[in-house]
């Protein structure tokens, strides 16, 4: 087979019970797990799969936590196989994973910086809300985004370029609404997200300057696996050039069609979505059917998964 990308899940990868398999089933997912509820300080097994789950979701602190940690118990396990990756990447909340498992951040400090980044985009984009966008095409839509922003003063932006055909709006709650008006006129279908707020859109511009200031207080360090940065879609590996993308990457929009086409460009045609969703690997299909696409969400037998490889 050819090179092998891992892709890290985002928070929309979170499921009622996602990791306890995982978990009773390996010691290596189970000392991440473990170490992960160390980190945070409170028992996020709670969270993931015990009393308290029901409300994970609506909790971005904690479900981004849980999600990278799950995605994080995933790659120890096939790391003890020898299956590495050849270069990570994630789509949004992945991004930060991604740079954990590329050992940029340590696993507590990663960790931090996730607890810190939800806890932050918890509390600024509150006020707004996300709509996937199907069958309207990305130059047709940001013209439509533009308009209503322009006659409403209020933001509404394209966040995620999922697939060609699949892209994620984000703005303030009436911004959305108007949006949904026009995307019909379009012959396109709007679907409202069960989101915490309106995520990678200006909503978020106090977070992000609060989070850059919180990221000057973390070590980055040199990759040990190549790292693909969504935020600059190219691969980096300056600590500094990392840490700064970083601080850009709440505002940034995910265009994850041209990460992926930039990818297969320099060769990578094999890939494995790393979390508790298969998501990133049917998305990762309709943008180039040419490719190889798994997931760790498909597999109980992970030594299944590593021949397969």
């Amino acid at each position: 087979m050819g090179k092998l990308v891992f892709l890290f899940d985002g928070q929309g990868a979170f499921r009622p019970g996602i990791g306890k398999e995982l978990y009773n089933s390996y010691d290596d997912a189970k000392k991440v797990v473990d170490k992960a509820v160390d980190t945070l300080g409170y028992d996020l097994k709670d969270w993931l799969w015990g009393d308290k789950t029901s409300e994970t979701a609506s909790k971005t602190n904690i479900a981004q936590s849980a999600i990278s940690t799950i995605s994080l118990a995933y790659a120890a396990v096939l790391n003890t196989k020898k299956k590495t990756g050849d270069i990570a990447l994630g789509h949004s909340l992945g991004e930060v994973t991604a740079i954990v498992h590329c050992s940029i951040l340590s696993f507590e400090d990663g960790l931090k910086v996730i607890q810190k980044r939800g806890e932050l985009m918890e509390r600024g984009g509150k006020s707004g809300t996300m709509m996937a966008v199907i069958n309207v095409p990305v130059d047709k839509l940001a013209e439509i985004c533009n308009k209503i922003t322009g006659e409403t003063n209020e933001p509404v932006v394209i966040a995620n370029i999922n697939a060609p055909q699949q892209i994620v709006i984000s703005g303030s709650k009436e911004s959305i609404k108007l949006a949904a008006q026009q995307v019909a006129k379009e012959h396109g279908r709007g679907i409202p997200l069960k989101v915490g707020g309106a995520w990678h859109s200006p909503f978020l511009k106090d977070a992000s300057m609060e989070f850059s200031g919180f990221l000057d207080t973390i070590t980055f360090n040199p990759p040990k696996i190549k790292f693909y940065s969504v935020v600059e879609q190219k691969i980096l590996d300056d600590p500094d050039t990392i840490k700064e993308s970083l601080k850009k990457q709440m505002l940034s929009q995910v265009d994850w069609v041209k990460a992926i086409k930039n990818l297969t460009q320099l060769g990578y045609k094999q890939y494995l979505e790393i979390g508790p969703s298969k998501i990133l690997k049917d998305l990762v299909l309709k943008i180039d059917s040419g490719t190889s696409a798994d997931s760790t969400a498909l597999y109980t037998d992970l030594d299944a998964l590593a021949d397969n490889l």
